[in-house]
């Protein structure tokens, strides 16, 4: 046997960050609904907030869906692998210290600050200064791996055959072993930062966006009725509350961070950046489109 793939226990996980998405997808639908019965003032702005939580919250919640989804450990006679999401990191068995369950040690370690079912990640220190790194599902029943200056804490679904792999493996030997190599999700967005068309079209595309919210902002204290189209002899149809026009910059904003996180995702590769540019660009082509709808129902009112 070459080697043995290990994966963390999904369910509980992606039970609690789908429940979450589906959630903030109730509260933005809700918030809008609220938005367009609302008078332009300080009620308008307070179902506002909801809707921009929601848009910041999903992606996020989203992600972690998928990094736990496509989490994996790997373990082989050269070294280990752990992949979740956009963080990767190989580790060669000849520079591993030790392997063991959480339950041998003698202190209780620290959590990350910021951690939920699915997706316990972040860094702490232990008592003797060495950083702990979680790259796990659950809080508790971790394995460690001691390497280098840092230990992982990582949490395969079962354990014990995990550890029997690992003193499997070292009793053979390492025959090459492997280049220690590690990616983090900011050395993704430091590379994308360093490419010039990568930084303009995004900043385009925020600035656009933000653009498109101030425009309906200025637009819907002047104009409190808007018409969303035209009857067949060309004359405004039952005009509408103009707070509807909210809608259109929130749905670019949704578009935008979708567009943003998908092209991320693909400039991983280097052959596949020009996918990413192409989506890029083509989501300020959609949020081009969104200000000149913006504008023909303005004029058409």
């Amino acid at each position: 046997m070459d080697s043995l793939l290990f994966y963390p226990p999904f369910r509980v996980g992606l039970i609690v960050q789908i429940g979450a998405i589906l959630l903030l997808i109730a509260v933005a639908v809700l918030g809008l609904w609220q938005v367009a019965q609302a008078p332009i003032g300080l009620e308008f702005l307070l179902y506002l907030i909801p809707v921009f939580i929601a848009a910041i919250f999903i992606p996020l919640f989203g992600y972690r869906a998928y990094a736990l989804w496509r989490a994996y450990y790997l373990i082989e006679r050269d070294g280990i692998y752990m992949r979740w999401g956009l963080r990767e990191e190989v580790i060669p068995m000849d520079v591993v210290h030790w392997v063991r369950s959480s339950q041998e040690m003698e202190t209780n370690l620290p959590k990350p600050w910021l951690r939920w079912p699915g997706a316990v990640l972040g860094m702490r220190k232990l008592q003797d200064g060495t950083l702990l790194e979680y790259i796990a599902a659950q809080s508790n029943n971790l394995i460690l791996i001691a390497s280098g200056d840092r230990v992982f804490a990582i949490s395969p679904a079962n354990q014990e055959e995990f550890i029997l792999a690992y003193q499997r493996f070292t009793e053979l030997g390492s025959l090459s072993p492997l280049s220690p190599h590690s990616i983090y999700p900011a050395n993704l967005l430091r590379r994308v930062w360093a490419s010039p068309i990568a930084r303009y079209l995004l900043l385009a595309g925020l600035l656009i966006s933000l653009g498109l919210l101030v425009l309906v902002s200025l637009y819907i204290p002047s104009g409190p009725q808007i018409s969303l189209g035209f009857n067949p002899d060309r004359t405004p149809t039952d005009q509408v509350p103009s707070v509807y026009l909210l809608l259109l910059p929130v749905l670019n904003s949704f578009f935008y961070i979708a567009n943003a996180l998908l092209g991320l995702y693909l400039f991983r590769l280097e052959e596949r950046q020009i996918l990413a540019y192409l989506l890029w660009g083509s989501g300020l082509i959609t949020s081009g489109l969104f200000i000149v709808a913006v504008i023909f129902i303005m004029q058409a009112r």
